[in-house]
């Protein structure tokens, strides 16, 4: 005859578990599960397990209403206290009679008479969610060696709860395995041992209270009976499977619960309450289920219809405000948003949870496994500017050796992408002032999955946009630590637009709000940390990074005497060639270099970039002044190598790697005394810093008529950009956001990069 394998959902609830649970529903006086226990058994049946239990809390007439079933056995969730200290447990029990029942009832004042009884009386248990604080106290090393002496079985899978909750208590479990162990515990705590065997075995159960979700987590043995099978409970032959764990089980159950208490005391629609049951499993109606699925756009199994809807819903209704002046839309945007709240306080006190047991584990000296993984966002990676091409050099590092990072972003219509996780946009708006870099919306809920999914350690936001926003949430949510890179000087690019002060200074609040919710704060340049210190934010949160250039791509044997004249459409080999590289816009301060062009009617000037302001500069630049847009690659660094001098008038640069990338190119820079622009200046020694208008004038003439002084700045530029290597900042700068260290072996060993000396003995990071 072949093994059997039977499947048990070990822990459910029915409308017997009648108390309410927590200050909420104590107020509402509103119970904590209103599933008819017949309804629990069909679903239970149709969820493909083999027999039946109820485990409400410290009552068995739930159960007793389906026990003539004959694939249904008697269970029951005790809450038993410890004599000597305030600490509460669950035990789960099954098999016993109702004057057992009664019996054990009695006894829960005591674990240990508690257990006892059972063993005495042949009873297979569990010991349910083992290191969950029931009472609020929280579980003590002292507690869980206890536990260990107490309980054969650990149910390790719950459905409410995460899935690294179950790795942490089956690491701490089988730390105690052999009847050694044991006898030391029962010396040092001066308690005999309950147990029948030297290793725990597991359990599972969905912990389901709303119904939707029961069986789909499950205990399984080979039995053909149901007491074959709570004999494997007793001997441990036994395993466990879920499907997977999610917060959607903690939604439906809320909102499965509060619905039965709303339609308690209110009288709702007929057209709610159809759409209201179907949702909630009490009734099918596949009409509303085929509206529901395509209105939303998906294909989801019903217990996940609630979570979809969540994530999708303030979409369709801000859709809904955009296509007409509909004011009741306004209201379901709230609404819907409101919802958001619920799988936010969800996964919040899961990871609560989980760290307070991760805590447990660390008293009783277990070490557990911490992965590294960096969630790197950023709102902007396909467009051209500084930002993106800090993240388009973090993923390429990323893979050429294999960091443990993910390049996170959102384009619409590059979704399949393989360079980066692109998130899904709900919703895409232009930018104020930026027509080039769109405001796109993901759903939390897809960023709540991700961050699941991929099990980060770390969330590192470079742009404070929708997408860097959301995921400072999510990170917070999550409990992990979050950074923030301040790449762009925001508030002085507001000040240009707006000419507010008061505009530029609510922009600087805003930023040091976020940066206080930020772990740490990264800011490529000395001048930024002190004005970032300026407003208040504390100083052992802000670190500086550099950033490098790719010498192999910029650098001076790039020169051909024939590009500008090919691209110009004319000869300007005589010419003196004055560059600059950027983002076209009004920050940028390009109006100066055209006032400098009307002064110096020979030296031919060059704008390479493009962006909002670029229409406005061609209707009033004189005629030595071309934009020729972007530039890149190849193109780009002969550009620069093919030009005479670098002028750089911004004002708002927090770093300027153009700056960089035109000194690796050999050209003498002219840049601002305002930013950061001369970050890695020294004047007249590999450039030039400027103070006025006036003062940009006067050191573009002079670097157009004296060769000597050209080539002097041009080569200390030179070798100052050769000096910043790309690879090696830009590791240390995720080294930095992962190790919380500068450049330190730790990481270099876990990327096996340790191989040249220059690892070793650069120092890079101050």
């Amino acid at each position: 005859m072949e093994n059997y394998l039977a499947k048990v959902d070990l822990h459910v609830h029915s409308k017997a578990s009648s108390s309410p649970v927590g200050w909420m529903l104590s107020v509402l006086k509103c119970p904590e599960c209103y599933t008819d226990p017949k309804e629990l058994y069909k679903r239970l049946k149709n969820r493909g397990m083999t027999f039946v239990t109820i485990t409400d809390h410290n009552t068995i007439d739930g159960v007793l209403e389906i026990a003539h079933m004959p694939d249904v056995f008697i269970g029951c969730e005790y809450t038993v206290k410890f004599p000597e200290e305030p600490i509460e447990i669950h035990i789960l029990c099954y098999g016993m009679d109702e004057q057992q029942h009664k019996i054990l009832n009695k006894l829960r004042d005591n674990v240990y008479d508690f257990v006892d009884y059972i063993k005495q009386n042949d009873l297979a248990y569990s010991l349910a969610h083992p290191l969950y604080a029931v009472n609020g106290n929280l579980i003590t090393k002292y507690i869980v060696e206890k536990l260990i002496l107490l309980f054969d079985n650990w149910e390790i899978i719950n459905g409410t709860r995460s899935k690294n909750t179950e790795t942490i208590e089956k690491t701490i479990a089988e730390k105690y395995n052999g009847w050694q162990k044991i006898r030391e515990l029962e010396e040092k705590y001066n308690i005999t041992s309950r147990r029948s065997r030297e290793n725990i075995s597991f359990t599972a159960g969905s912990d389901d209270h709303g119904g939707i979700d029961a069986g789909r987590t499950w205990t399984s043995a080979y039995a053909f009976t149901k007491k074959e099978f709570i004999d494997s409970l007793k001997t441990g032959d036994i395993s466990i499977g879920s499907e997977e764990l999610g917060e959607e089980r903690l939604i439906n159950t809320v909102v499965r619960v509060a619905y039965n208490y709303i339609k308690q005391h209110k009288n709702l629609s007929k057209e709610f309450r159809e759409i209201a049951d179907h949702l909630l499993m009490y009734k099918e109606n596949k009409f509303i289920d085929v509206l529901i699925k395509r209105h939303l756009g998906v294909n989801s199994s019903r217990e996940l219809l609630l979570k979809e809807i969540i994530r999708k819903c303030p979409f369709i209704a801000i859709e809904r405000v955009k296509r007409q002046d509909y004011f009741r839309s306004i209201g379901e945007i709230f609404v819907s948003m409101l919802f958001q709240v619920l799988p936010t306080i969800i996964i919040y006190l899961q990871k609560a949870e989980e760290i307070r047991i991760k805590q447990v584990a660390q008293n009783l000296n277990i070490s557990l496994k911490e992965k590294k993984r960096l969630a790197y966002v950023t709102d902007t990676y396909y467009e051209i500017n500084g930002v993106s091409r800090t993240a388009q050099i973090i993923k390429t590092l990323t893979k050429k050796y294999c960091l443990p990072v993910d390049v996170i972003t959102m384009s619409r219509g590059l979704n399949d992408d393989e360079d980066c996780i692109n998130l899904f946009t709900y919703l895409d708006l232009p930018t104020p002032f930026y027509n080039e870099f769109r405001l796109r919306f993901p759903s939390l809920l897809d960023i709540f999955d991700l961050l699941k999914e991929r099990d980060y350690s770390h969330v590192h936001i470079s742009t404070p946009a929708p997408l860097g926003l959301l995921f400072l949430l999510a990170g917070k949510v999550f409990q992990l630590p979050v950074s923030f890179t301040f790449h762009t000087d925001v508030p002085a690019y507001v000040a240009k637009y707006t000419q507010s002060d008061v505009a530029q200074e609510l922009v600087w609040n805003f930023f040091v709000f976020l940066s206080n919710f930020c772990d740490k704060i990264l800011v490529p340049s000395k001048v930024y940390l002190k004005k970032l210190q300026s407003y208040g934010i504390p100083s052992t949160k802000i670190k500086t990074f550099l950033r490098g250039v790719d010498t192999n791509l910029f650098r001076p044997d790039r020169h051909d005497p024939l590009f500008w004249s090919t691209v110009l459409g004319f000869d300007v080999q005589d010419k003196t060639i004055v560059l600059f590289v950027g983002r076209v816009s009004k920050e940028k301060n390009l109006d100066l270099i055209l006032k400098i062009a009307s002064r110096l009617p020979d030296l031919v000037f060059v704008i390479v970039g493009d962006g909002p302001y670029r229409s406005i500069l061609e209707s009033k630049k004189p005629k030595n002044v071309f934009l020729v847009g972007y530039m890149e690659g190849e193109k780009l660094a002969r550009a620069y190598s093919s030009s005479d001098i670098f002028l750089f008038p911004s004002e708002t640069e927090t770093y300027g790697l153009v700056i960089l990338e035109a000194m690796a190119s050999g050209l003498p820079v002219i840049v601002s005394s305002i930013g950061a622009a001369h970050e890695h200046i020294k004047h007249n020694y590999n450039g030039l810093i400027a103070s006025s208008e006036e003062e940009f004038f006067h050191y573009t003439h002079i670097l157009a008529t004296n060769e000597g002084l050209r080539m002097k700045l041009s080569s200390e530029a030179f070798y100052t950009a050769k000096n910043l290597d790309l690879e090696t900042t830009y590791l240390q700068y995720i080294n930095e956001i992962l190790f919380n260290k500068g450049f330190q072996n730790e990481a270099i060993r876990c990327y096996d990069l340790l191989s040249s000396e220059k690892w070793r003995n650069q120092e890079i990071y101050r």
